[in-house]
């Protein structure tokens, strides 16, 4: 019943690797979020001003 776990090359085996794979994933969502966020407000002040 148990099988055997085949690594596959594509794939980080390193914790470390794992963890830096998990902040970049993070904070790119954070860049987006707040890149959606920030462009329609500037672009509403610049066209107030």
């Amino acid at each position: 019943m148990n099988q055997p776990i085949n690594h596959d090359p594509r794939y980080p085996i390193c914790e470390r690797a794992q963890r830096m794979q998990d902040v970049l994933l993070v904070s790119s969502f954070a860049i987006w979020a707040t890149v959606i966020g920030f462009v329609p407000i500037m672009t509403y002040r610049l066209l107030l001003a």
